[in-house]
């Protein structure tokens, strides 16, 4: 199975026995990621099945908030991105999460993700890449999160495709490089 990437994202807010709030933006640029920024794209998630999606706090399968199959977890995707309306259950992490909410203490959202086959595309701005996700194949969770955390196995996910990238870029500047040199002694 291929590994989650995890991304922080947009800020949470809570309300008697609720928490909402956008889990992605559309159209919105990532901080650095590690060589890279990322943009999602309004169309990355036209084809992604949405029934089975878990909320976590702190991305921990083991505290479950609400889930999607059960309506405990009810999101949205709109013009704006992909919005979260959690129900919380009647349990002592998620009451603590709710009072850390209320207080701000605990803020912002993550998500596990991961990309389609070719559901990505890649750009140079200057010295920097910017990755799109045009497709995700499978958005697993969504998560409150206390520190947002790019963990290094995601990050490396991205790397790999960002060093491919940067490897076809070099071999079709070397490509043209051979062909401007035959025509040039031809």
């Amino acid at each position: 199975m291929q590994q989650l990437e995890q991304r922080k994202m947009e800020q949470v807010k809570a309300n008697d026995n609720i928490i909402e709030g956008y889990a992605l933006r559309f159209n919105s640029l990532s901080k650095d990621l590690g060589g890279f920024r990322e943009v999602i794209s309004p169309t990355a998630l036209k084809n992604t099945d949405l029934s089975d999606v878990r909320c976590f706090i702190d991305h921990d399968s083991s505290l479950v908030l609400g889930r999607t199959a059960n309506d405990t977890l009810k999101i949205t995707v709109d013009e704006v991105g992909l919005h979260f309306r959690c129900e919380l259950p009647d349990t002592t992490y998620a009451r603590d999460l709710n009072v850390s909410v209320t207080r701000g203490d605990i803020n912002e959202c993550s998500f596990g993700f991961n990309v389609s086959e070719g559901g990505e595309s890649w750009k140079r701005e200057g010295d920097n890449y910017i990755r799109t996700i045009n497709s995700i194949n499978e958005l697993a969770e969504i998560s409150i999160v206390s520190i947002p955390a790019y963990a290094e196995t995601n990050a490396e996910i991205a790397q790999r495709s960002l060093k491919k990238v940067v490897n076809e870029l070099q071999k079709r500047k070397l490509t043209l490089s051979l062909e401007l040199a035959k025509i040039k002694k031809g």
